[in-house]
């Protein structure tokens, strides 16, 4: 079985690079101060809005938060540990107005400010590496420094894509700041679910210095044959080449094998043994049944793999006291291979694909697609401080230049007559196999993007600062579609695109610590994602994004109260989405607009709170054609979000932290139509954390209540608005109550 094959040559490989980390980081740390440093935990798991910290996802001037005009968030990574987050997904989640998915077809994608999969980008250091929903794969949060959340529309500052949202995943670096120790990470959970984190970081020489982070993740899921693994290694070796100039090399590798599981099929509420009512409802009268909640209706040999490749070099020159040069050349490869029954349909009656009765039908959903991505990228800046009529002013410049090279092949099972395998219980699916692969076609895209763009911040006064930033970009398109044989079709076409992108913002000091801003951002995005899926896209036009915000940011009680709250307001028009398992449409408007609230208390030095809400009313405004949805409220948007945390440290004068959360989403709906409702979920998280001078073992439990839930719906899977089309209707059901222990050391 493919499982089994593969768990072994993973282990080994991830064994030895946990042996060749250990002996390199250990064998350095071993010629410098052996002084251990104390694990500081208490009260981390309370994340402060650090208005101070700056944010690469908000400017790239330098900018506080506090001096940005926008809305920005920022995790830690002793956060991040201190709450068990093992991916991006999970962190980004606990933020306001945040929903969050992790199904194979769409991992990490995000639903923020009412927009939600390509509209929401994920940059990787500061880099686009594609759209969000096809190449991101879920990335582990041990080798992750922090994670940066921008929300509302950032095409100025980067590029494409960029509407709801911005999502930075930064990596931790070699700094020359100073010696950093090795830490190890090891903690273990249910459904054999197992992490172990090894990273650390040396001086070489008197120039030069090296980080190394190795990360490996893996379970047997709460699902059977789930099984997800990933291993990701990240490495930056930093040399002082002169005193002015500084070049940075940069890799980052992850291996993963997604978890094989595509939802749990949808079911008439009257054949159920154990409706979940109260989680899912249809239009139609479906739900889930319970009974299926551990199932797994994916084949055996199921296969959702995937190997990509980071490499980038960072080059640094301090030309002048106020001019920095910048460049940053990066290259960007990925593969991927699916193969999976991922579609299932319950059988009312004999029609089409359905052969008998009260059985899931799975024949049209047999389909595999393989991607090969080539990213080559340069960016160059010069960021220049100076005076303008005696005003401080931060200005950049900055050219960037991509070449991406996309190409495609998918496919469907053979097409045989109907076996045994195609029809399986709604309850106890037989797992079947895949059989013999059928290839459709090869689709190679190739993407070549030219962007200037500008970003400006002026000191009116010593009160006001205006900030600015305008962003012209040009793109060109080829996407060529081969058959099976090999033919060119009529669908291919090429297309070019250019569209200027701009922002401006003001922030005015009510004191030292208390500020507030506002910001009017127009972006325009073109139909990236879906081109790739799409081949009558040589129709699609620019999607169009405005949106005005004013907030207001601020710490009271000597900083032991620190809040941030943000409005809004964004129109969306043109709007691409995907309305069938390969074909999209232009719907017409989306707008959304909201209010933001997050802040974190520390009352005493033993106690500490944190809370966020959000508040987002999002629709679709009108249609231009057929697909109309005019009135109805995008999926996976929920109207209320909250998050609580609370923890109480140094409990009878010992080294123990207790502490909680608590997470509320509102309802929802899983598709365009409307037609299928997801219910409200509230989840109950706790954890206990014993603190020494090398060490720290943590005990939690998440979903304390073993709430059953949907937290995200893969809307191409759900078909009510097609009656016709029979696909598929599943929905992916969240874990049930986690335990876990972790253990964390420094050397």
């Amino acid at each position: 079985m493919r499982q089994q094959d593969k768990k072994p040559s993973k282990w080994k490989s991830s064994w030895h690079l946990f042996f060749w980390i250990t002996l390199l980081v250990c064998n350095t740390n071993a010629q410098v101060n052996e002084e251990i440093e104390e694990l500081i935990v208490l009260g981390r798991a309370i994340n402060t809005p650090d208005l101070s910290a700056t944010s690469r996802a908000g400017s790239r001037l330098g900018l506080s938060v506090m001096d940005t005009p926008a809305s920005i968030e920022l995790i830690d990574s002793s956060v991040m540990r201190a709450r068990g987050y093992k991916s991006v997904s999970d962190a980004v989640k606990s933020l306001p107005g945040v929903v969050s998915g992790e199904s194979p077809a769409a991992p990490s994608t995000f639903s923020m400010r009412g927009f939600s999969r390509s509209a929401v980008t994920v940059l990787r250091d500061g880099i686009w590496l594609g759209p969000a929903n096809m190449v991101m794969r879920p990335q582990n949060t041990f080798n992750l420094d922090r994670i940066e959340v921008l929300r509302g529309p950032a095409s100025a500052l980067h590029g494409q894509g960029v509407v709801g949202g911005t999502v930075n995943t930064v990596v931790k670096r070699a700094t020359a700041d100073a010696e950093q120790p090795l830490e190890l990470l090891a903690s273990y959970g249910r459904f054999d679910t197992y992490q172990f984190g090894l990273g650390g970081s040396t001086q070489l020489s008197d120039s030069a210095w090296l980080r190394m982070d190795v990360n490996q993740y893996g379970s047997d899921g709460h699902v059977d044959r789930m099984d997800p693994e990933s291993i990701n290694v990240t490495t930056s070796l930093l040399w002082k080449a002169t005193e002015k100039l500084d070049v940075e090399f940069q890799i980052d590798y992850l291996d993963d094998q997604l978890a094989d599981y595509w939802g749990t099929p949808l079911v008439p509420k009257r054949v159920a043994t154990t409706p979940l009512s109260d989680v899912v409802s249809t239009n139609t009268g479906e739900t889930l049944d319970e009974q299926a909640r551990f199932r797994n209706f994916n084949v055996q040999d199921s296969r959702a793999v995937s190997d990509q490749l980071l490499f980038r070099i960072d080059l640094s020159w301090q030309l002048t006291e106020g001019i920095e040069l910048k460049n940053t050349s990066y290259r960007f490869t990925a593969d991927r291979d699916w193969g999976n029954a991922e579609g299932y349909v319950y059988c009312t009656d004999v029609v089409d694909i359905c052969t008998e009765k009260n059985v899931i039908q799975r024949y049209y959903g047999y389909f595999f697609v393989t991607h090969d991505q080539d990213l080559l990228g340069n960016r160059l800046t010069a960021n220049i401080d100076s005076q303008i009529g005696g005003h401080d002013n931060r200005f950049l410049a900055g050219l960037e230049i991509t070449d991406l090279d996309f190409s495609r092949a998918r496919g469907f099972r053979r097409k045989i007559p109907l076996s045994a395998n195609d029809a399986v219980s709604p309850t106890n699916p037989i797992p079947g196999s895949y059989g013999q692969r059928e290839l459709r076609g090869i689709s190679p895209t190739q993407i070549n993007t030219r962007a200037l763009f500008l970003e400006d911040a002026l000191d009116i006064s010593e009160t006001v600062k205006v900030v600015a930033a305008l962003r012209y970009e040009e793109l060109d398109l080829i996407r060529q579609n081969f058959n099976a044989l090999g033919d060119l079709e009529a669908s291919s076409f090429s297309r070019d695109f250019n569209w200027l992108s701009w922002r401006l913002g003001a922030v005015v000091k009510l004191t030292d610590d208390v500020s507030i801003y506002g910001q009017y951002s127009d972006s325009k995005d073109p139909v990236n994602a879906n081109l790739f899926l799409v081949n009558s896209g040589e129709n699609l036009d620019l999607t169009d994004a405005e949106q005005w915000e004013v907030g207001l940011k601020g710490l009271w009680h000597n900083g032991r109260t620190q809040a941030t709250i943000a409005y809004f307001n964004t129109q969306r028009d043109d709007v691409l989405e995907r309305i069938g398992v390969d074909s999209a449409a232009s719907i017409g408007g989306r707008d959304s607009s909201g209010v933001e609230f997050s802040a974190a208390f520390r009352p005493t030095s033993q106690w500490h709170v944190g809370a966020n809400a959000a508040y987002t009313d999002a629709e679709f405004r009108r249609s231009t054609n057929f697909v109309t949805f005019a009135g109805n409220t995008p999926p996976n948007v929920a109207e209320v979000t909250g998050n609580l945390w609370a923890s109480f440290s140094s409990i009878a004068g010992l080294p123990l932290e207790v502490g909680g959360s608590v997470q509320y989403v509102d309802d929802r709906f899983g598709d365009n139509a409307n037609q299928v409702a997801l219910s409200s979920y509230t989840l109950l998280n706790l954890f206990a954390t014993w603190s020494a001078p090398r060490f720290n073992v943590t005990a939690r439990v998440n979903n304390v209540t073993d709430e059953i839930y949907v937290p995200w719906s893969d809307v191409f899977y759900l078909q009510q608005n097609d009656p016709s089309f029979l696909y598929a209707n599943q929905l992916m059901l969240a874990p049930p109550r986690m335990f876990e222990v972790g253990v964390e050391f420094t050397f």
